[in-house]
């Protein structure tokens, strides 16, 4: 015996002249497949989102058999790690099908990208976007659930939940195609108690059928799905209605926890009282009891106690609408709390943030804490500097979106293009970050990096942090207490090393202020005095070299010189 086939997939619209409601959204998304067919479009992607159910993975798929594309789709159910995300939709956007046709890459559910299962996900979305050959789908529930980065990328596409008069004629059709009878007063509720999800309605009224040829109204059970109460409705209730307990009753069946609920409250609470004819006490008494409710949300985490989520609740709603000292009429147009808003807009930028951090700390050998705080703003300076942009983007090896960032530019302009594509040259030149000998500085004990100590022919002198390396091979004895030796240092850019375009610590401390972290002064470089060896410096500008004779550094010695 097998499986019965759901409806919802028996009866998924073929084409996009068979998906119900949304023609708006429906005639965009196909404005926007056309353009592929003359060229690329500006906007290489675009985001289908809205609530569950209403036709939108649907819609993708009858555009590419409408268009004659493959359709080539990466649900939730897949593991969408970076590595399996550029294999499948890289390789996919990459090239055109066996038959010579476009290929139209589907990612379900693409603001679910998170968590450890999909690490790196939404980082390799974001760059098959910008390269891709062939036209990408994103469908989301949460446009705020994707990255500003993405979003930007794509074209944003909303369809809406799907209206009950809609709903009904398509819940009659597959009552046709199934042979079944069902009276209108059945089909209306069934649609009526859908919510707008379409799908929800087919799935309700196959459940209705089962074992049936006739369906009344009174086999209709709207007890077999929970149809959650829509937040914009409650707020509506907790707002206008005068009864609490009603006000309350609203929230039941949201799906929102009272720590949501209490920002959703407070986003829309002075919009609504301070509206025409509206009353300052009013606001000043719903938020002394949203104040209390919150001190009760404060004792949950505290205590993990989430009994007394039953206390912040009522407090928030009931005091909410027992604040206002009238009724008040007219339509107000909710919002989402604007601190979630604020938190996906600027999640991007921190991660960015984050990630430059760590490729200073990494070359400076110091923790993405500290260099965030203590080392972001000297390499921001760096970078909008002409003379050291391109070191500095090519020594960290900097992507041009960190390139903007780090130079606080909102777009990416033809003078950071260029410092980009130098750094890339420069890499190549060099064999690569990864190969290539960026300079690496030595360490203390304790973490921190310490003065480079002069020594003989064939060692490196290294300068702290940015600095560049110079090989030292001049000859000049070193003092108990200070050196200071000059030489002429090449101006030829051609022969230029990866580093940061400066000579010495003075420099830098010129042009860019002094850093006191690092190097701690109490904490010299020390060589043995009565060990002379030769080196050589950029000169021109004086070089000082604290040295002393408690800690001996291990040196390179010429045969030659005793």
């Amino acid at each position: 015996m097998t499986a019965a086939i759901e409806w919802a997939e028996k009866y998924r619209p073929s084409t996009l002249a068979d998906v119900v409601g949304n023609k708006k959204a429906v005639h965009d998304f196909r404005s926007w497949a056309e353009e592929w067919l003359e060229d690329i479009p500006e906007k290489r992607a675009v985001i289908l989102y809205g609530p569950a159910g209403i036709g939108k993975t649907s819609s993708a798929h009858a555009l590419a058999r409408d268009l004659g594309w493959e359709a080539i789709e990466l649900n939730a159910s897949d593991q969408r790690t970076a590595g399996v995300i550029e294999k499948v939709a890289g390789s996919a956007a990459s090239m055109n099908s066996l038959f010579g046709g476009k290929r139209l890459i589907i990612l379900d559910e693409a603001d679910n990208i998170h968590g450890s299962s999909d690490r790196g996900g939404m980082r390799a979305v974001s760059g098959i976007i910008k390269n891709t050959q062939q036209p990408i789908v994103l469908i989301a529930n949460d446009l705020y659930g994707l990255t500003p980065t993405i979003r930007n990328l794509c074209l944003e596409i909303k369809f809406l939940g799907v209206q009950s008069r809609s709903i009904v004629p398509a819940l009659r059709k597959i009552c046709d195609g199934e042979g079944l009878q069902c009276s209108p007063e059945a089909v209306l509720k069934i649609a009526e108690n859908a919510g707008g999800d379409l799908r929800s309605a087919v799935n309700d009224l196959q459940a209705a059928a089962s074992g049936r040829k006739l369906i009344e109204a009174r086999d209709v059970s709207t007890g077999e799905r929970d149809v959650k109460e829509n937040i914009f409705k409650a707020m509506q209730k907790i707002f206008k209605s005068t009864d609490p307990k009603k006000a309350l009753e609203a929230t039941y069946g949201l799906d929102e926890s009272p720590e949501d609920l209490v920002h959703w409250i407070d986003e829309n609470l002075p919009v609504q009282y301070a509206g025409e004819g509206g009353d300052l006490e009013d606001i000043r008494t719903g938020y002394s009891y949203l104040s209390k409710a919150d001190l009760y949300l404060g004792r949950v985490k505290k205590r993990q106690n989430y009994r007394m989520w039953r206390y912040a609740s009522t407090l928030m709603v009931c005091g909410t609408s027992l604040a206002k000292s009238k009724p008040y009429r007219g339509f107000i147009k909710y919002q989402q709390p604007s601190v979630w808003r604020r938190l996906g807009q600027t999640r991007a930028t921190r991660n960015m943030r984050d990630n430059i951090a760590s490729k200073i700390g990494e070359h400076c050998l110091e923790s993405m804490h500290y260099s965030r705080s203590n080392l972001l703003g000297l390499y921001s300076r760096m970078a909008n500097d002409e003379a050291s942009a391109v070191d500095v983007t090519a020594g960290l090896g900097l992507e041009l979106e960190e390139l903007m960032y780090l130079t606080g530019s909102k777009k990416a302009s033809k003078k950071l293009q260029k410092i980009y594509d130098d750094a890339r040259e420069l890499q190549a030149a060099a064999g690569g970050r990864e190969e290539a000998e960026f300079f690496k500085p030595p360490v203390e004990a304790g973490g921190r990096q310490k003065t480079p100590a002069s020594g003989p022919a064939g060692t490196k002198l290294k300068t702290p942090g940015f600095f560049s390396e110079a090989e030292v091979s001049g000859k000049e004895a070193v003092s108990s207490e200070t050196t200071e030796t000059t030489a002429p240092v090449s101006s030829d850019r051609k022969q230029r090393t990866l580093d940061f375009g400066f000579d010495n610590v003075q420099d830098s401390e010129t042009k860019y202020g002094k850093i006191e972290s690092e190097v701690p002064s109490e904490v010299p470089s020390k060589v043995p005095a009565e060990v002379p060896v030769e080196i050589e410096v950029p000169a021109e500008v004086p070089v000082e070299v604290e040295v002393s004779s408690e800690v001996p550094v291990e040196v390179e010695v010429p045969a030659e010189v005793p």
